[in-house]
C-alpha cells in the first residue's frame, strides 16, 4: 500500500539521487536497457525508521559526492568504495553508513559477495579508526573504475541552528521522551526538528561552511 500523504511535503521536495544498477541490469529487473534507480530522502526515512540532522547529512554527503565524482555522467551504484573516518559504534558514523550503503551499494562485510568476479558489494565500505580532522565526520568516496576520489567533510556543530530554536528543542525533547509534554508540545517539539532537517536538505543555508567536498590526489606512480 502506498503511503500517499503519510509524509510532510518537504520531504518529497528534495532533490533525488539517480544511478544505473548494473546488477539489477543483469538479472532482469528493468524492462529498459535505460533504466536508472532512483533514491529519494523518503527512501531513507524508510530505511531509518525517521528523519534528522544526521541523516539529512548522510543523504546530502552522497548528492555532493556523486556529483563532484560523475560531473555530467551517471553514477554508478556497487562500483563506489567509502571509507568512514570513525567506529562503526562511535557517535552516528553507523547510521550515516547505513544511508551510505542504501544509496551507492557500498557494503560491509555482511554485503553482497558478488556473481563471480562482478557485482561485488562485500567490504566496499570500509571504517577506518584515523581522524582527518578534530572538528569534522569524513568520508572518502572512490570510484572503482577510475580510481577518482573525493573526501567529504561534514561539520556539525557549523549547521546553523539559533539558539533558541536549539535550547527550546532541547527542552521539549526530554518531556516527548519522558512523555510528559502535552499535546501542543509535542507537536512544537515536532515542528522545530523537522524545521532543522528542512533547513538543512532544502535551504541549505551557509553549507559551505558545513559540509565540503575535496578531491582526493592520487598516489605517484612507483
Amino acid at each position: 500500500m502506498l503511503m500517499t500523504g503519510a509524509f510532510r511535503d518537504f520531504l518529497g521536495k528534495v532533490e533525488p539521487i539517480r544511478l544505473k544498477e548494473p546488477l539489477a541490469e543483469t538479472l532482469g529487473v528493468f524492462v529498459r536497457d535505460d533504466a536508472v534507480l532512483e533514491y529519494t530522502f523518503i527512501d531513507v526515512v524508510k530505511l531509518a525508521g525517521h528523519a534528522c540532522p544526521t541523516t539529512a547529512a548522510a543523504y546530502l554527503c552522497c548528492l555532493k559526492a556523486l556529483e563532484r565524482l560523475y560531473p555530467g555522467e551517471m553514477p554508478v551504484r556497487g562500483d563506489i568504495a567509502i571509507t568512514v573516518y570513525g567506529e562503526p559504534d562511535e557517535g552516528v558514523y553507523g547510521v550515516m553508513s547505513q544511508v551510505f550503503s542504501l544509496l551507492t551499494g557500498a557494503a560491509p562485510a555482511t554485503g553482497f559477495k558478488g556473481l563471480g568476479p562482478k557485482f561485488k558489494r562485500k567490504n566496499l565500505l570500509k571504517f577506518s579508526p584515523a581522524k582527518m580532522e578534530p572538528a569534522a565526520m569524513c568520508f572518502e568516496f572512490r570510484r572503482l573504475d577510475t580510481g577518482k576520489a573525493v573526501l567529504v567533510k561534514f561539520y556539525p556543530r557549523e549547521v546553523p541552528s539559533p539558539q533558541e530554536k536549539a535550547e527550546r528543542m532541547g527542552e521539549l525533547m526530554d518531556q516527548v521522551i519522558w512523555d510528559v509534554a502535552r499535546d501542543e508540545e509535542k507537536k512544537q517539539f515536532q515542528d522545530l526538528w523537522m524545521g532543522k532537517v528542512q533547513s538543512m536538505l532544502l535551504d541549505r543555508q551557509d553549507i559551505d561552511r558545513w559540509l565540503r567536498v575535496e578531491e582526493v590526489a592520487r598516489p605517484a606512480a612507483q
